[in-house]
């Protein structure tokens, strides 16, 4: 049974909305993209590539002027340790040629790259063992009775299963996001959907269409705008002749005016198991309010900069104009929670 493994760039969405984020457009579209001159193929594991086990993580990573990758943060994965890490290896052997800005290399610090490690199979091969069809099937059972306790406890068995394969990861996942959805909980919802990966085939993308159209409604209900304009991207790819696109494209514009409007944005944070939190910001000041528990850093990486602050309540930040494409990444004590607060736009 052979392996390979798949590398896939993950756009970064601009907001081209208000005369500033205009400009910021204008500014990238003379940059050009990060060109790769070593790109190390990651080692796919040997037991999971002897167990048939399949796998991907997703990565952010700073290029420094000399090309080089440093500060590479996981952000999400399927959940094997050992895919994951042997991804991270590869990636932070990577080189670059340096960007130039005005005759000098610069920082490229909003990169994202998803390595997948696929099998190749038979037919008729589907990954999903008797064992885990079994815990499936009970954990369905009781969410749809709604004893959320047992469902809770039956999740937490699957855990235990060390040699999980693509399938079963995104039918947990899926199963994880309809348990979250039963006791009102859409934050964690949408974190076990973005933990699927589905492959893209031909006439075969109504479970990624389906998903995609659940994490936008998510995106958008908790403020997440600018990962909600990357999935209707993806949708429109997908599904571009579906009538219901017209209805999003509507959604969206309604949410073009109120970015542009004088009203704060407020998103809720709340760090669970991953040690961090990240958003993509589509203002350029922001404070942190209502901390709970303990925040250690924030790591705020733009296009073309990058800076590591500390933490305290009600801090404000304001990003330059020269910074652009800005994620943040917040750290701390699992179970810690917070607003990030987006201000408007000055005049």
């Amino acid at each position: 049974m052979k392996n390979s493994i798949t590398f896939t760039f993950l756009p970064i969405l601009l907001l081209c909305n208000s005369s500033q984020a205009i400009e910021i457009s204008q500014h990238l579209s003379t940059t050009a993209a990060p060109i790769p001159k070593v790109r190390v193929e990651p080692k796919y594991p040997v037991n999971a590539a002897k167990n048939g086990r399949e796998g991907w993580a997703t990565f952010s990573f700073i290029i420094e002027k000399d090309g080089s990758v440093s500060n590479v943060i996981t952000k999400e994965t399927s959940g094997s340790d050992d895919i994951t890490l042997a991804a991270k290896k590869a990636v932070m052997q990577w080189q670059y040629d340096p960007v130039l800005e005005n005759g000098e290399p610069i920082q490229q610090c909003a990169n994202s790259v998803m390595l997948n490690f696929r099998m190749h199979k038979q037919a008729g091969e589907s990954g999903v063992t008797r064992r885990f069809r079994h815990l499936y099937s009970k954990t369905q059972a009781a969410i749809t009775a709604k004893d959320y306790a047992q469902a809770k406890e039956l999740l937490g068995r699957f855990n235990k299963i060390k040699k999980m394969h693509l399938s079963e990861n995104n039918f947990l996942q899926l199963l994880s996001a309809q348990y979250a959805n039963e006791i009102g909980d859409p934050a964690l919802e949408l974190s076990h959907l973005n933990k699927t990966a589905f492959p893209i085939e031909a006439g075969n993308n109504q479970q990624l269409i389906s998903t995609l159209k659940q994490k936008l409604l998510l995106q958008i209900k908790l403020n997440h705008l600018k990962s909600a304009y990357y999935t209707f991207e993806r949708l429109e790819k997908l599904a571009a002749d579906e009538p219901y696109l017209a209805d999003y494209k509507v959604l969206l514009e309604r949410i073009d005016e109120f970015i542009r409007s004088d009203k704060n944005l407020v998103i809720s944070a709340d760090i669970r198991q991953d040690e961090y939190w990240h958003y993509a910001l589509v203002r350029n000041e922001f404070t942190l309010t209502n901390i709970t528990g303990k925040l250690t850093k924030m790591d705020i990486r733009c296009a073309n900069k990058r800076h590591l602050y500390s933490i305290e309540n009600n801090n404000t930040w304001k990003i330059p104009d020269t910074w652009q494409q800005c994620y943040v990444y917040v750290f701390g004590d699992n179970n810690a929670t917070f607003n990030l607060v987006e201000h408007p736009f000055k005049a």
